[in-house]
């Protein structure tokens, strides 16, 4: 059994220009997840980016062993990680600063070629293929979340911080190897080398891993652009560490704020626009919570900066404003045609697609018929409301919000629906979490 230990340093890179340091009652969008769901979702996600773990390089080993009589040099080369199994992924989500998260059963070949080489007389050599194999192999790693005070004040860091990794067996296979040189220093060559080579080994992969992991937490927690309207941006900090209850749920707390790219200094949501909603609202694996107020922070930005919910035939006086509802919500849009007032509120369906390999998903809305009105009787404004729904149509899912996920999360899975109550979107994934591939 070898035990390896590596504590890791989780330094994130700062976005500068926020104007504001974020605490946990900035929260408008929230991920949770159950015990199952993390662990599920964990191990999605290091399915689908074992490709990385792969195609790690790993640098040639070299080294003398001495024999008594004789020394030998050996070297290890074209070292690759030829599989990975996880079967399995358990956390412990009772301690609310750091979480436990275990990788079980793990099973890791790597393969190599060795060379053999004799430093005195007769010069003796040999050389021949080789692999790792280990077996009941642990990953145990400490997920922390903390403010970094310093590099990026009110920006969270959440990660590895410290891991290790253990088995219980390990077998080191030596092909080729012919010589009486090789023949008479087979069991000192195997010792040498579990000593010397595999604790390097161990770190190369354990680090692999650890890079892998973090980068799904890494996903979330910068600015993002809007799809195809780069100027608005999206603040994905996280507002506080990882949540966890004594029902076995975790949940990321992220801002979700919406800001103009070039004046990210003009902040249309202040704590009071939002108010306190249940994270945990659902016993589904993976569910997201979205609130009313980042909507209108969209409209708001869009509007200013883009102007996007005008066109030829009217102008949007100000920023839209949506009110959730349980069955629908109500859009309301003030506009001028011809330098006339028009007042108009727009049944709002909820909608969302997802798009795995640009790694985004849009919450928008299809609009249709409710309320206009315009002390100007000489408008048209069954006309003048079809005009504003077919524009606000052809634009809105740009213009909405916008979520960014890992391909390891098919929001097209997920349920969405409307919580007045709470004034959130909720997105609820299938009861036992999926992966998408």
């Amino acid at each position: 059994m070898l035990l390896f230990l590596l504590s890791l340093n989780t330094d994130r890179n700062c976005e500068l220009g926020f104007s504001r340091i974020l605490s946990s009652e900035d929260t408008a969008q929230t991920t949770t997840a159950t015990k199952r769901g993390a662990s599920n979702f964990m191990l999605c996600g290091i399915k689908g980016g074992m490709g990385a773990i792969t195609n790690i390089q790993i640098p040639d080993v070299m080294f003398s062993i001495n024999a008594g009589v004789t020394t030998v040099d050996l070297s290890l080369k074209d070292i690759k990680i030829a599989q990975v199994l996880v079967p399995h992924i358990e956390f412990d989500l009772n301690n609310p600063i750091q979480s436990q998260m275990n990788l079980l059963n793990c099973t890791v070949n790597i393969k190599f070629q060795w060379k053999l080489q004799q430093q005195s007389y007769p010069y003796a050599t040999d050389s021949g293929s080789g692999q790792f194999i280990i077996t009941n192999g642990e990953m145990k790693g400490v997920v922390n979340s903390s403010a970094d005070t310093d590099e990026c004040p009110g920006h969270m860091i959440v990660g590895f911080v410290r891991a290790e990794v253990d088995y219980e067996s390990l077998k080191i296979i030596l092909d080729g190897g012919d010589s009486w040189l090789f023949q008479s220093l087979i069991n000192l060559i195997l010792s040498e080398v579990e000593e010397k080579v595999v604790s390097q080994l161990s770190e190369v992969l354990l680090k692999g891993f650890i890079g892998l992991i973090n980068n799904v937490f890494e996903d979330n927690h910068r600015l993002n652009e809007f799809q195809n309207n780069w100027n608005v941006m999206k603040d994905e900090r996280y507002t506080s560490g990882i949540y966890t209850s004594n029902y076995g749920y975790a949940t990321l707390r992220m801002s979700g704020y919406v800001y103009y790219k070039n004046n990210l200094k003009d902040e249309y949501i202040t704590q009071s626009k939002l108010s306190p909603f249940t994270y945990n609202k659902f016993n589904n694996d993976m569910q997201i919570a979205i609130h009313e107020a980042v909507f209108n922070n969209a409209f708001y930005i869009n509007h200013k900066y883009e102007n996007k919910y005008s066109n030829d035939k009217f102008q949007t006086i100000q920023a839209p404003e949506i009110v959730f509802y349980n069955t629908a919500a109500l859009f309301s849009i003030n506009i001028t045609v011809n330098g006339s007032v028009v007042h108009l509120k727009l049944l709002s369906k909820l909608l969302h697609e997802n798009d795995l390999g640009c790694k985004k998903c849009w919450i928008f809305f299809d609009f249709s018929k409710y309320e206009v009105f315009s002390e100007d009787s000489t408008i048209d404004l069954e006309l003048i409301q079809q005009q504003v729904i077919d524009h606000l149509n052809s634009i809105i899912k740009f213009a909405s919000y916008q979520l960014n996920y890992t391909p390891t999360t098919d929001l097209n899975q997920y349920t969405h629906m409307f919580d007045a109550a709470e004034r959130v979107i909720r997105l609820t994934g299938p009861e036992e979490y999926v992966c998408p591939f």
